[in-house]
């Protein structure tokens, strides 16, 4: 019965960092399909501009996820590290979506704006997994 709260508990502290990785990998590739503005002095940017960004911040995404994962495994995890994981996330989600929209220019139009309001709201799922580690402690 205790390993099945346990469980639960861990899988409370776990879901909300891979769920913020995951739609913040989705809305990395919807912004690849965002349109590009050119400048009137140097050409447009390749359709691909936007890749390396989103590899980068995705990836980087990565380890603040395994610190959360690998906190959840330990007996009583090191809170300030899961917090620290979880902003960290949700700074990764903001900067990385701002950094690729610059990196091919663009304009702001309602796919742009929806794809902030999502990885924005990417915070109230850290809250949840923080809220999930206020629980475990």
């Amino acid at each position: 019965m205790t390993s099945n709260i346990r469980l639960k508990n861990r899988l409370e502290l776990i879901l909300p960092g891979v769920a913020t990785v995951v739609v913040t990998w989705l809305v990395f590739r919807m912004a690849q399909g965002l349109p590009t503005m050119c400048n009137l002095v140097a050409p447009c940017p390749g359709r691909d501009v936007r890749v390396a960004p989103a590899l980068l911040f995705g990836g980087m995404m990565l380890a603040p996820l395994a610190a959360v994962i690998l906190m959840s495994v330990v007996r009583s995890p090191a809170g300030w590290l899961v917090s620290l994981s979880y902003v960290a996330l949700v700074l990764l989600a903001v900067v990385g979506y701002i950094v690729i929209s610059f990196s091919g220019g663009f304009g702001v139009d309602a796919a742009w704006l929806i794809g902030l309001l999502v990885t924005c709201a990417t915070a109230v799922l850290a809250y949840v997994g923080t809220v999930a580690l206020r629980r475990e402690t």
